[in-house]
């Protein structure tokens, strides 16, 4: 569990739904499984979340790996 991601959502007052849908999941499930450290965010969604919730990205995801989505052709 990430308990920094879900204090950080609380003090805002969002919900996982909330969440989900500023992220653009379809479902609560994909950000739920990101809360619960199932998933490791990209990069891009980890910064929206840091964004979001107006805390850095190393407070809300520290110890775990997030990950540039893009693959080594895009980056050339």
């Amino acid at each position: 569990m990430n308990e920094a991601l879900k204090t950080a959502r609380l003090e805002k007052g969002y919900t996982q739904e909330q969440m989900a849908e500023f992220l653009g999941y379809k479902s609560k499930s994909g950000y739920c499984m990101i809360e619960r450290g199932t998933n490791q965010p990209p990069l891009r969604i980890a910064l929206k979340i840091s964004e979001l919730l107006g805390k850095p990205i190393n407070v809300l995801f520290h110890g775990i790996d997030v990950h540039d989505s893009r693959t080594s052709d895009e980056t050339a």
